[in-house]
């Protein structure tokens, strides 16, 4: 098949040639057989291959950028879309912090003088940042916002809640992937006891990668002591679905546009919006002034 080949080929070469000299048309043949076939297949093969790996490769840039901290160089989770029309956000100092008082989880004393409302996520790695709860985000923080950087929750906690000058309230807004079954089981637990929400809170943050597995995140609620009956009979009911549109247009409505977001002002008064995992000795001064 080869020689019938090369003879077909020979013929209509000659043809072609057929005013070219002997010599001419044996060496141009010559050389048209050591030619390669073509080089367009390699050419387009090669350019397919780096076609693909350069969209492999933004795809896997954009996923880590949202996903990790480490790939960004902010200190929110996400930002959120207002609604149409955008309510009127109001301005700092301007928050009625009486609006945000309803029965979301709430830490300290009902008499504190200062209250803090957090808009978080449970999977927003800046949330748990700011909780104080992931050694991981912790460490990143350190090293990325300088060794001076403390986390809000926990030491917001330690110097003012246990002390009875500020009550924290827990209110969600989407700030990343969601978080839903986390946050679900999170006021499941709120209805059997206070106690168990805010041992669920830090425990949660910690095991960030497993908040949107529901089995999961219901085996971390009965190793803290819940009920599962009444847990399960709890998510079945569906009764907070509704609650995650109600406390995102809550935070919508005041400014909120990125997770976390924090809300300090006198628990009769007005509030002023903290934006970010910011160092907890900004929003340490924001509560130093409301208690004046």
């Amino acid at each position: 098949m080869e020689e019938s080949h090369k003879e077909h080929w020979d013929h209509s070469h000659e043809h072609h040639e057929h005013h070219q000299h002997a010599h001419e048309r044996s060496s141009e043949h010559n050389v048209a057989k050591e030619r390669p076939a073509t080089s367009k297949p390699k050419k387009e093969g090669g350019d397919g291959f780096w076609k693909v790996t350069t969209v492999v490769l933004i795809v896997v840039l954009a996923f880590l950028v949202f996903r990790n901290p480490a790939a960004s160089t902010g200190t929110t989770g996400g930002t959120v879309a207002a609604p149409s029309p955008s309510p009127s956000a109001p301005s700092a100092g301007q928050i009625d912090m009486n609006s945000l008082m309803n029965d979301a989880p709430t830490l300290g004393s009902n008499d504190a003088p200062v209250t803090v409302v957090e808009f978080s996520d449970f999977s927003c790695p800046y949330c748990a940042m700011a909780s104080g709860d992931n050694e991981q985000y912790l460490a990143y923080a350190k090293q990325n916002f300088g060794a001076s950087w403390e986390p809000i929750v926990t030491n917001l906690i330690k110097d003012y809640v246990d002390t009875g000058k500020v009550k924290f309230v827990s209110k969600y807004m989407m700030g990343h992937s969601g978080g839903h079954p986390a946050q679900l089981v999170g006021w499941c637990l709120e209805d059997q006891s206070s106690d168990l929400f805010w041992k669920f809170y830090p425990a949660a943050f910690a095991d960030q990668q497993d908040v949107e597995d529901l089995a999961k995140m219901k085996d971390l609620a009965k190793g803290l002591g819940a009920d599962m009956t009444e847990l399960q009979s709890c998510l079945d009911s569906n009764k907070y679905q509704s609650r995650f549109d109600t406390e995102q247009s809550e935070g919508i409505a005041v400014g909120v546009r990125g997770t976390p977001a924090f809300i300090v002002g006198k628990s009769d008064g007005q509030g002023t919006l903290i934006s970010g995992a910011v160092p907890y000795s900004q929003v340490k001064q924001a509560v130093e002034a409301a208690l004046q």
